[in-house]
This record gives C-alpha cells, structure tokens and sequence, in this order.
C-alpha cells in the first residue's frame, strides 16, 4: 500500500540463509487500533504452518503479500518482530544445536543464614565455604577445569537463580554426555585464571538442562526461584523440571497460533491504520 512507503526500510534475512532483503519496519509506528483489535468479530485465528513467512500468510488469507505487518500489530507475542516469527522445524533444530552447544553444571552449596534470615556463605562439599559459584565465583570467558576427569570448557554464562554454569567449547574427552559423569558433589570444578573453585552436583547437555523448576504435579507448571529448592538439595525429591529444547519448542508452538484479521476487514483495518500514522 502506498502509505508504507513513508516507513524506513530495514534488512531481514526471511529463509536464514544469508540473503538479505529490505522490507518495511513497521515498528516505527504506533500500535493502537485498540478497539478494532479487541472487536472479536474483526479477527479469527491462523495456525501458521512449518516454514511459512509472514507474507505467504498474507497472500493466502488477503490474496495480497503486503498485509503481513498486521500480524505483529495485533499479536502481542510478535510484538519483537521477525524474531518472534515461528522457527521452521528444520531452522528449530540449528537453532538448537547452535544456541545451545556445551553443557551446564549445576551446582548445589548449603546456603548458611544469619538470624535474620540474610545468607552469610555457601558451604560447598569439597571447597569448603566458596562464593556463589553461579554468581562471584568465576570469571565469564575462563576455562574451568574437571579435578578428577579432566574435562575442561569455557564458562560463557553464569545462571544465578539456577546455581548452573554455562561451559560450551568442551573438549572432545569429557565425560559429560552422561549426567551422572561428574555428579553427587565428587568433582571439583577449578577457574583456571581466577583460581575459584566448586563442587559439581549435576551435569547436563545443555538443551536437556532445566530451564526452570516447578513442584511435581503441578499442572500449571509455575516457575519456583532458586531460593525454593537450592537448599542443599533437600527439597530436589518434590520437584520436576523443563528442559531448554522443551520451552523452545513449546514457545515456537505458541508462536505458531496467531490473531489474523478477518479478510473482511482487512481494508479498513489498513485505512484505520493509515490515518493514526499520519495523525
């Protein structure tokens, strides 16, 4: 529509491949069209389907590419635009294998409070009392080292409520592919250039790790924060966990169900908006 050519233009590669193409950046304008959107008789629903771009969408419900903003308008998960459009099943899985190289450790110290309730240290197993290791202790971008197996990685992220380590760039002799290769506390994990150290507790591929904890049976699933069952593992037996690769591809399934406007409305929806951006 002619209106759009008043938006600045900017780069997006559509097919992840490294090809390049300018299209319209409308989050240069405002969002409103509130009472339109929230009419549930101006909209329906659309199950996007694997692989598709937001303007194959637009052709197949408006006979017309150019309707595809109105996705990320009046759909609040897509409000970051194309980095909110569901992954392809093919581009989930790089996706994966690439943002969630290496492995995590989880680490478990008894954490010590004063009366008032205010934590004073955390007592590692084989460290004795150390620094939260997810949080002062270690340097991000060192190499942490195994005592007993000898695995070593870099440390890329430290996940403080979680009490995990993020170690991607392993060597290829470590024995983490199995979750119980350095667990129960037997292994001391040494920061190679800030001398910090601390006992594993579990060990995890890093897709498989938790993303977060929550009671067992509870169907809702709520997130609990590290001060509900970082205690030195006493509450671990009431608790389950969803992995990374389990969000993300529930998140993407969530992506996938979107808000379309009725082809009917499709017209007046485009003027409304028009006439916003140039108030």
């Amino acid at each position: 529509m002619a209106y759009f050519k008043q938006f600045p233009k900017v780069q997006y590669d559509f097919e992840r491949n490294g090809i390049v193409q300018n299209v319209v950046n409308i989050y240069r304008s405002v969002r409103p069209l509130q009472n339109f959107i929230d009419n549930s008789t101006a909209y329906t629903f659309y199950e996007i389907k694997n692989g598709e771009r937001p303007d194959i969408v637009s052709q197949r419900l408006y006979d017309n590419p150019n309707y595809y903003w109105t996705f990320f308008i009046i759909n609040e998960i897509l409000h970051d635009g194309m980095r909110a459009w569901p992954m392809s099943q093919e581009d989930l899985f790089d996706y994966l294998v690439v943002e969630y190289e290496g492995y995590v450790i989880n680490t478990n110290p008894v954490i010590v409070r004063n009366t008032d309730n205010i934590i004073t240290e955390f007592k590692d197993s084989l460290a004795g009392s150390v620094p939260n290791a997810s949080n002062g202790a270690f340097n991000l971008g060192e190499t942490v080292t195994g005592s007993i197996s000898g695995f070593s990685g870099t440390l890329t992220k430290k996940n403080v409520d979680l009490n995990q380590l993020i170690i991607q760039n392993v060597n290829s002799n470590a024995p983490l592919g199995d979750p119980d290769a350095i667990s129960g506390g037997t292994e001391l994990l040494v920061g190679q250039t800030s001398g910090d150290s601390v006992s594993s507790y579990q060990a995890f591929p890093y897709a498989e790790a938790p993303h977060h904890y929550f009671l067992t049976g509870d169907k809702e699933q709520r997130q609990l924060t590290n001060a509900q069952f970082i205690q030195g593992g006493e509450a671990s037996s009431n608790l389950s966990y969803q992995t990374n690769r389990s969000y993300i591809n529930e998140l993407n399934d969530k992506r996938s169900s979107i808000r379309v406007v009725d082809p009917k409305y499709i017209d007046r929806f485009a003027d409304e908006f028009e006439k916003l951006l140039n108030v």
